[in-house]
């Protein structure tokens, strides 16, 4: 007797397409999950990569070799800009260990330490900042969908990003209209760093063979002119850039220098406008009798907990608060063109030839009074201690050095 074939009813049927349906539905689910929450980790990689690129950009800004305390400064830098950008789909801010997030090296392939294991004798050595970012506990959206399946435990996602930045040399930059006067035709231009060199806020644009007053296209009259010498320079500049004689005996103008050490009068500029430099000490002949090289020891005492000040200024004067240099900038350590001055003369126009980095030794009072200004080198030089503004060119250019990421 043969056996009997009974075949499969409707209801076997039904039972097993809605088992292979809920095997689909869960791994179908997977996938868009997966896609979902890949998205997500990449925003959010996204977001940490630009907090790191600005911590590292922020941070090698103040790796200039011109201030003692400058990895503390650097690492403030660092976190005040890391921070300001939004991580966790623009929520929070990133989080910045102090001494921990952002380290230093005084080479691109060296060891990057924390600010506290560097040691002090080599703090000014220390030339690229590296920021290295975490978020942790970023919530899946749909993946733990997965986790129904036998075995499977997905749990929060994380990120990580690193940059590095250093001082570059730029295409283009910020600087002041005071140039420096030329002495010979090549690099470094008949001049040595630390020679002081001297002139007047005049007019005739300072004495011959020190420095000029001049304008740059554009800026022709004077409250451009202060407020070029308050603020950052005129931007965008480069070597094609032509500049004009000025006169230069303009009492505003005498103000709008003097804020960089951190003195205002009334009715001018104030410290929120145009903030001073971390140091108000005063370099002349009285205080500094060497007359020469007082950069080694403005590096010491330019730090934000110093006092300021070591001479009397006349009335009518404000000095800065302490509170104000605490929170001050980079002031004293300027760009300037290098032109021909005898081609510019008392009212002529000349092309840049290159540029200096001079440190501001000291207030002028009144016009007519002495200046001194102490050279620096080249901008370009990483030991001038000068950096500005403008877009880096990598190493085949020849302007000021700007932050800029290398790796």
């Amino acid at each position: 007797m043969r056996p009997r074939i009974i075949p499969p009813g409707p209801s076997r049927q039904r039972g097993a397409i809605a088992v292979a349906f809920i095997v689909l539905s869960v791994l179908l689910l997977g996938f868009v999950a997966l896609g979902t929450d890949a998205g997500r980790l990449y925003v959010s990689k996204t977001e940490l990569q630009n907090a790191a690129d600005a911590c590292a950009l922020a941070a090698a800004a103040a790796l200039t070799g011109a201030n003692t305390d400058q990895l503390t400064v650097a690492e403030n830098y660092g976190i005040t800009a890391g921070t300001r950008n939004l991580v966790g789909t623009q929520e929070t801010g990133a989080t910045i260990s102090p001494d921990d997030s952002v380290t230093f090296s005084a080479t691109l392939g060296g060891t990057y330490r924390n600010r506290s294991a560097v040691p002090a004798a080599e703090v000014l050595d220390m030339r690229y900042a590296r920021c290295t970012l975490y978020e942790t506990n970023i919530p899946p959206l749909f993946i733990h969908v997965v986790n129904l399946l036998p075995g499977e435990d997905i749990g929060p996602g994380q990120a990580a990003a690193t940059a590095v930045a250093s001082l570059e040399p730029a295409v283009s930059n910020c600087a002041l209209p005071l140039a420096v006067c030329k002495q010979a035709d090549t690099p470094p231009y008949g001049m040595t760093v630390g020679q002081w060199i001297h002139g007047r806020l005049e007019a005739g644009g300072g004495i011959e063979g020190a420095f000029k007053w001049i304008q740059y296209p554009g800026y022709e009259r004077t409250p451009d002119l202060a407020g070029l010498i308050a603020g950052n320079g005129q931007c965008d500049l480069n070597d094609t850039n032509t500049v004009s004689s000025h006169p230069g005996q303009i009492d505003s103008l005498l103000r709008a220098w003097n804020t960089r050490l951190g003195i205002y009068r009334p009715g001018s500029f104030t410290s929120a406008e145009a903030p001073p430099d971390w140091s108000g000490w005063v370099y002349d002949h009285t205080t500094w009798p060497a007359g020469a090289n007082a950069f080694d020891d403005f590096a010491q005492i330019r730090r934000p907990a110093n006092d300021f000040g070591n001479v009397s200024v006349p009335s009518p004067h404000d000095w800065a608060s302490l509170s104000d240099f605490q929170a001050g900038q980079d002031r004293r350590l300027v760009v300037g063109p290098i032109v021909d001055c005898d081609a510019l003369g008392s009212n002529g126009t000349t092309s840049i030839v290159d540029w200096a980095c001079y440190l501001i030794l000291h207030p002028n009072y009144a016009p007519g009074e002495d200046m001194y200004l102490e050279y620096r080198g080249l901008a370009r030089q990483i030991s001038s201690g000068c950096v500005t503004s403008g877009l880096p060119g990598g190493p085949s250019a020849g302007g000021p050095k700007v932050p800029a990421l290398v790796q």
